[in-house]
């Protein structure tokens, strides 16, 4: 005599099925998935060193202006104060993992396939 099952034990069951997958461990990165993270990180370093290099002014004159004396030129509700640096900066950082790509070419695409040329003509053949 088999006991019929409820929709909460269903349910749990499968609760603690999704539990368990979500518990193993992530498929391994691909060499190319692990050269296009090192190529971003490069060029994110390269880009905040060129940042760094044309604008030492904002860096080092950053300060929180809002409690020192005749500070009234604070307003928290700029939102575009320095969109156009960051967007300097995302340029510079696509830029350079778009030209990081197309130097690697995609090596899981196959051989590639390249004429040969031949020095000396075959014979044809009656």
């Amino acid at each position: 005599m088999s006991r019929p099952v409820s929709a909460t034990a269903r349910c749990v069951a499968a609760l603690a099925m999704a539990l368990v997958a979500a518990c193993s461990p992530p498929p391994p990165i691909s060499p190319q998935d692990r050269a296009d993270q090192q190529a971003r990180a490069a060029c994110r370093a390269r880009a905040d060193a060129v940042y760094a290099q044309r604008n030492r002014g904002s860096i080092y004159g950053r300060q929180d202006d809002r409690l020192t004396p005749f500070s009234t030129s604070y307003n928290p509700g700029i939102t575009t104060t320095g969109l156009g640096d960051r967007f300097d900066i995302d340029q510079m950082i696509a830029n350079c993992v778009s030209a990081a790509q197309a130097q690697t070419p995609d090596q899981g695409a196959g051989p590639t396939m390249e004429p040969v040329a031949r020095s000396t003509p075959a014979p044809l053949s009656p």
